[in-house]
């Protein structure tokens, strides 16, 4: 019925187009305008390149992403929001996705994304009933969503893609229709809890969608992925319970297929059922699907315990039938062959078996090939090495006898030159007078005195002086032989060394946010191989202490060291040495570029001074080569002002006003509630703390076993829904909540008396639990429940 209406409206509304002329099409072209998406959070290095630049810039939360722009993802995942239509992407780390289309107007939306690498779990709007168009490209297919959950993972050795439908259905197609010898689009259509791992190139009616693996699933799926199909199973319970009716009138009606199944499926289809009781099977299938991925996540640890127990205990909050709650103590299996025609199962399997055994063989013989070409590389090597051996030993020989030549022939000139001289000191003695024969022999004693002063060694024989000015008159002046000077060498010219920020140094940081920056040093055409040190100085201009203050270093990809800031300052080397000893000095080239990260978490709001130094390698202490200082002003993000509401002891008035929240930030508030003072206050649970906003409950929550509870206000209510800021930035009147507590009750449901100290917490949201970001310092409420009479 739904669908009639809406191939009705198409036709009216294309019927309506036409009469209208030109002019109807060219204002509908112009009410498109371009949308943009925005980065919710990011959880490690991230970067952006934008539509028509070269450069990659990095990624920070609450940056706006638009058509063309690309987004990496490194060691850690992130999350994507496109605002007009409330869609959500979840990337893993190592992802890679671009913006092809992003528009929107009056009648449509259009979504057109690829995803290049990695992983992405998408959370759309119901497509149904509407003419939005949502769709993503991966290598070699394209998917055109009609429901809502989904997940692409691309395997990163083979780049194929694999498939899987949450909830909704998924359309996969090829993204060039032509390489498939000349065949028209062949698209398959994928039903909740199906996969498909689809080969680029191939026609996706060739490849047959399955029951989905739960196992291979969350064994490939990143913790990202797996939390985001945990965190949406109300959603997809609602969506698959839709289809379900929907199939089962169809099933009344005598269909056997959903509307909108494709004919190249055929019997493939999940939904293919020929009576009630099937389709009961189905749903019961459906109904388990989170909590089997739940469970299989805690069996293989890819989430830690707690983390998942919170997870879990919040998703059922926002799930009301008790049987659609997740209880990972009474999870019922998940039947991969429910849906599925035996015959064509069986026939997969064989074929798939038969697969198996081909690439079995196929690898053997690989191996023997590899094998048999090891050892002929072997025998060509052992006679290459033994021709070596053999020509090395000839030329050495060579060498030997060439060297000995030369070693003769210098000891043989040596001699005749030491015999020339010799004649020739005793043909000048004999043309010497008495007089000239005594101050040549004091000339000969005084240079070899000079030589020896030097660190020379006297000589076996004297050095034939140069003439007398007049050798054969009596009074003659002797000039002894003067050595040239030497000029002194000369350093080279210096070459300088500046420190590299990459992409900026951050000065402004939001309290309780990590400073973090990458840097390096560009040394020009000096001595590369120079070993060098870098020492990093935190500095607080207001006396802050900083020595419990921890830090992080990472040389590249790899995290370094651990430790907390010293005055002293913090020095950097290639590796961590023993026993908190140093490591390994950097060279010069190896400091090229920007591969140092050095990353800390400033205590207090603040004015701090940080110092980059490059240090010689012979002592820190020394002059360093380059000084950098950079100025870091450490921010809040909320301020709370707290007040009593006269004729209530339980009801406080919140007025809040903001620092630097950006527009769509979801507060939240985590609360801390003891019972008791000082040493002997405890935890108190089972109260209730509620939030009130204009007058209306926005928001509840309750202490656990702990004392702890997450008060988290809704998405609609961002900062600037709550008139916290504005286009301009923070408002100067902010906003006013109304905070009430319910105190604890005992078995008979009366108020537990006594003294409660609340510690609350503003944060804003993630969309992870174990991910809030805190916002201004926490504050306390100190409440006094009486006696009931």
């Amino acid at each position: 019925m739904r669908r009639g209406k809406l191939c009705w409206k198409m036709v009216s509304s294309a019927l309506i187009l036409l009469l209208a002329g030109s002019a109807a099409w060219t204002t509908q072209a112009s009410a498109d305008s371009a949308r943009s998406m925005t980065i919710s959070r990011i959880d490690g290095p991230a970067y952006i390149q934008q539509s028509g630049g070269a450069l990659r810039i990095q990624a920070y939360p609450g940056m706006l992403l638009h058509e063309g722009d690309t987004l990496v993802t490194e060691s850690g995942g992130a999350v994507l929001s496109i605002q007009d239509e409330g869609d959500e992407i979840t990337l893993a780390p190592n992802s890679e996705i671009r913006i092809k289309v992003l528009t929107g107007g009056a009648v449509q939306s259009t979504t057109k994304l690829e995803l290049m690498s990695g992983q992405a779990y998408t959370s759309v709007h119901d497509l149904r009933e509407s003419r939005d168009v949502f769709e993503m490209d991966v290598p070699g297919q394209k998917l055109e969503v009609k429901g809502t959950q989904f997940f692409v993972i691309i395997n990163p050795l083979t780049g194929t893609p694999d498939v899987v439908a949450g909830a909704g259905v998924v359309k996969v197609s090829g993204t060039n229709p032509q390489s498939f010898a000349g065949k028209a689009e062949s698209p398959v259509t994928l039903y909740p809890a199906q996969q498909i791992s689809l080969t680029p190139g191939v026609d996706p009616s060739l490849q047959t969608p399955t029951s989905v693996d739960i196992s291979d699933l969350v064994h490939q799926a990143s913790p990202d992925i797996i939390k985001a199909i945990i965190q949406n199973k109300a959603q997809i319970d609602r969506e698959n319970q839709e289809l379900i009716e929907q199939q089962k009138k169809q099933l009344e009606q005598g269909q056997s297929k959903p509307s909108g199944s494709s004919a190249s499926n055929g019997s493939n289809d999940l939904f293919l059922v020929s009576q009630l009781e099937d389709l009961q099977k189905i749903q019961q299938n459906l109904n388990v699907l989170v909590g089997n991925v739940a469970k299989e996540a805690s069996s293989q640890s890819k989430i830690e315990k707690s983390k998942l127990d919170q997870l879990i205990e919040q998703v059922n909050r926002g799930i009301d039938d008790p049987n659609g709650k997740i209880d990972l103590r009474n999870v019922r299996p998940f039947d991969p062959t429910v849906g599925l025609d035996p015959q064509l199962e069986a026939k997969r399997k064989e074929q798939e078996k038969a697969q198996q055994e081909l690439q079995k063989k196929i690898q053997e013989q690989i191996q023997q090939q590899q094998q048999q070409t090891q050892e002929v590389l072997q025998q060509q090597q052992m006679q290459n090495i033994l021709l070596q051996q053999q020509m090395q030993q000839q030329l050495q020989a060579m060498i030997d006898k060439i060297l000995k030549t030369i070693a003769e022939l210098q000891q043989a000139n040596q001699k005749a030159a030491e015999q020339r001289a010799t004649q020739a000191v005793i043909q000048y003695q004999q043309q010497l007078s008495t007089e000239e024969m005594k101050r040549f022999e004091e000339e000969v004693r005084r240079r070899n005195q000079e030589r020896i002063q030097m660190g020379g060694q006297q000589p076996s024989a004297p050095t034939q002086p140069t003439a007398p000015t007049q050798p054969n008159s009596p009074g003659g002046s002797m000039t002894p032989p003067v050595k040239p000077p030497v000029d002194p060498p000369v350093d080279p010219k210096p070459v300088e060394i500046k420190a590299v920020f990459s992409p900026d140094f951050p000065e402004q940081v939001l309290l309780n946010s990590s400073h973090k920056f990458t840097f390096g040093f560009s040394s020009g055409q000096s001595n590369q191989d120079t070993k060098v040190k870098v020492r990093v100085t935190y500095i607080s201009k207001t006396g802050i202490n900083l020595s419990e203050t921890d830090y992080t270093y990472w040389y590249g990809e790899d995290a370094i060291k651990e430790g907390q800031l010293s005055p002293d300052g913090i020095v950097i080397t290639k590796e961590a040495g023993p026993d908190e000893e140093e490591g390994e000095d950097f060279t010069l080239g190896e400091l090229n570029g920007t591969p140092i990260t050095f990353a800390t978490r400033l205590p207090e709001v603040g004015d701090y001074q940080v110092k980059v130094e490059l240090l010689k390698d012979e002592e820190a202490a020394g002059d360093p080569l380059v000084t950098v200082t950079k100025e870091v002003h450490v921010f809040d993000g909320l301020s709370t002002e707290v007040n009593p509401i006269e004729g209530t002891d339980l009801d406080r008035t919140l007025k809040v006003k903001a620092g630097a929240i950006t527009p769509e930030a979801v507060l939240g508030l985590q609360i801390d509630l003891r019972r008791g003072s000082g040493e002997e206050s405890e935890a108190a649970p089972g109260a209730q703390f509620i939030l009130l906003h204009n007058g209306k409950e926005v928001t509840v929550g309750e202490t656990n076993s702990d004392g702890i509870a997450d008060v988290l206000l809704p998405p609609e209510l961002a900062a600037i829904n709550l008139g916290l800021v504005n286009g301009d930035g923070p408002t100067p009147e902010g906003t006013e909540f109304t905070l009430r507590m319910v105190a604890p009750a005992d078995e008979g449901n009366v108020p537990i008396p006594g003294q409660y100290t609340a510690e609350l917490q503003w944060v804003r949201q993630t969309g992870d639990i174990e991910q809030f970001i805190p916002l201004g310092q926490a504050f306390k409420v100190h409440y006094t429940v009486p006696p009931t009479l």
